[in-house]
């Protein structure tokens, strides 16, 4: 009796995280580029990753002090399924028991991980800023596109700290729930 109590609980939990993850984000925010830009931010959150075969979703945590990131990705429970440490052009990504480094971080994500991630990229349109030097492609109500990706933000804490960010690119679809420190 108490394991199958037990195990519903777990169901009951693991379906409403499931649908926390994917919430409507259709809410459309007016985008206003921020006026500041930080070199070095802690946050954390939620994602949800889906691509054509995989969807995955968690927990994360990024620290970026000057030229050194780190990022660890969480299993709804917490534990942890990777962690990236960038630090100037040398690029880690532990995985399990695994360990794998290199400088192309793209090659090293897609070949371990199943999916890329822009993190050349993410520390600007995180905080809600284009790249420099990089034309948009196109400027939407709510964001813009750059270098192929379609970046939206769909709820904001304030005017320089996004809330929920959303991105796009072919069949990847990549959602950010953050949390600034």
């Amino acid at each position: 009796m108490l394991k199958q109590f037990a195990t519903m609980l777990m169901l009951v939990f693991l379906t409403s995280c499931a649908t926390f993850y994917n919430v409507n984000t259709t809410k459309i925010v007016k985008y206003n580029k921020p006026k500041l830009i930080e070199d070095t931010f802690d946050i954390s959150g939620r994602f949800f990753i889906k691509n054509l075969d995989k969807t995955k979703y968690g927990n994360f945590t990024w620290r970026k002090i000057n030229n050194k990131e780190e990022i660890d990705f969480n299993t709804p429970l917490g534990q942890v399924v990777a962690k990236i440490v960038i630090e100037s052009s040398n690029i880690t990504l532990y995985e399990k028991d695994k360990i794998y480094s290199g400088n192309d971080l793209d090659s090293i994500m897609q070949a371990n991980l199943g999916f890329i991630l822009p993190l050349n990229y993410l520390h600007y349109w995180i905080q809600g800023v284009n790249l420099p030097n990089v034309v948009i492609d196109k400027e939407n109500s709510n964001g813009f596109n750059q270098l192929g990706w379609m970046i939206e933000y769909v709820d904001w804490y304030d005017t320089n700290h996004p809330k929920i960010i959303k991105l796009s690119k072919n069949d990847l679809q990549i959602k950010l729930f953050i949390e600034w420190q």
